[in-house]
């Protein structure tokens, strides 16, 4: 953003007179001499208002950031996002783009017919800069519009602990947008604008793809202003990735398009136009040498497949986020030869427990081994995860644990995950060992 402090004289150099002018011409010249001097410092100090009002300094396309920046100061007094009152799910009316095929590259007329649909999202933040609070950008990614009515997806975490959220359109216009839902485990988070005219992109099924189909990812990578809808392109690498990122794992598509920062929220389309997933994430560390340098990684990006987000997106749209069963956990499984040195069954262990839980409530203990759920017996984390998501909040699970050399069988009853509070957890006891 390029700023004028306006300080020249704003009448150009004082013409000089000749000498014999006379004793009056020359205080009236002198005084004119110092209004103007006065005028200009004054000009200098205040950025060209002479009331000496603070002015707002608000560009009209925010540059793109990963960390906080102080580079967009908007309204100091942010509202909190209005809850949603709308709660019938959309149409979700995405058209097939017509492609006439320029000899055998249909990406071109993809891209023509895509990129309108195709946003950059904002997050806002409340900053101090110069011992003043001020709304400003903390960061962005990317998403797209999935229904004319202005229902717009992206990641949960382009939106995290934003105040205030903006979406930007292809056309440079940003529009104010209000957070219809998020969940954090899948990385979902759900947005509404109000703009007449908006095209919806259409929607694939991601069941149906096949690797080593071409794909396209469309996003705003590392710099919103500059590299806006770059286009990037790939095949299919694999399917079904059970990936785990910032603690929760989901299932994911992976590609070698190239995905970025920014990118994040972006379409991954098929070349029908048609998106089957939403990019979120990418390894950039391979593993280590023999002297512990960085192997890094190219060519793996992973996009969650769009059956999954609508499915999501429908919950959250109806019911503002996800109800998911659990019993306020956490833990791990225990390997034959973990089990052996700890002089326990294998299982699984119980890492911690949620403070007042559904597990704290029925007695299950930090150090307890979970042999079997619900009559059957376990001896992996995700074969208990499986049992449990069977269930629904409200259900029973009965579980039979491993305790002090005794096995206790423990009824339970499930709550919702997304209400708890893993951080909060009790006191481990230390189980007696017989």
């Amino acid at each position: 953003m390029e700023y004028s402090n306006n300080a020249q004289h704003p009448f150009g150099a004082p013409e000089q007179k000749r000498r014999g002018g006379g004793g009056f011409g020359v205080i009236i010249i002198l005084l004119l001499i110092i209004l103007i001097g006065a005028i200009c410092v004054w000009i200098a100090l205040f950025g060209g208002d002479i009331r000496g009002e603070a002015q707002s300094l608000l560009p009209k396309e925010p540059p793109a950031v990963a960390t906080p920046a102080p580079t967009a100061i908007a309204n100091p007094n942010p509202t909190a996002t209005p809850a949603p009152s709308d709660r019938e799910l959309p149409a979700l009316d995405g058209a097939l783009p017509s492609i006439a095929l320029d000899g055998n590259n249909p990406i071109p007329d993809i891209f023509a017919a895509v990129s309108d649909s195709v946003v950059g999202v904002v997050n806002y933040t409340m900053q101090t800069f110069g011992g003043q609070q001020m709304l400003a950008i903390y960061g962005s990614g990317s998403g797209f519009i999935v229904s004319a009515s202005g229902y717009v997806l992206t990641n949960a975490h382009v939106v995290d602990d934003a105040q205030v959220v903006t979406v930007l359109l292809d056309s440079g216009e940003e529009i104010d947008a209000t957070i219809i839902g998020q969940d954090e485990e899948t990385d979902i988070a759900v947005l509404k604008i109000e703009h007449p005219g908006l095209t919806a992109l259409a929607l694939g099924d991601s069941d149906a793809v096949r690797v080593g189909e071409f794909v396209l990812a469309i996003g705003n990578p590392l710099d919103m202003e500059r590299l806006a809808n770059t286009l990037t392109y790939g095949i299919l690498s694999a399917k079904n990735r059970e990936i785990t990122i910032d603690g929760h794992t989901n299932t994911y598509l992976q590609t070698d398009a190239a995905i970025n920062y920014g990118n994040s929220g972006g379409p991954l389309l098929n070349l029908r136009g048609e998106v089957i997933g939403m990019n979120s994430a990418k390894t950039v560390t391979a593993g280590y040498d023999a002297f512990g340098n960085t192997v890094s990684a190219e060519g793996i990006g992973f996009a969650l497949p769009i059956n999954t987000v609508v499915e999501i997106m429908e919950q959250l749209i109806q019911h503002g986020s996800i109800e998911r069963p659990a019993v306020g956990i956490t833990v791990y499984t225990l390997t034959e030869a973990m089990a052996a040195k700890l002089g326990v069954p294998q299982g699984v262990f119980v890492e911690s427990v949620v403070k007042g839980g559904p597990a704290a409530q029925a007695g299950l203990r930090a150090g307890d081994v979970i042999l079997a759920a619900n009559g059957r017996e376990i001896s992996e984390q995700k074969e208990l995860i499986a049992i449990i998501n069977e269930c629904s909040v409200g259900d029973s699970i009965t579980l039979r644990v491993h305790r002090a050399g005794e096995e206790l069988e423990l009824t339970i009853r499930l709550g919702n995950k997304t209400a708890m509070d893993f951080e909060d957890i009790e006191e481990r006891e230390e189980n007696e060992r017989h």
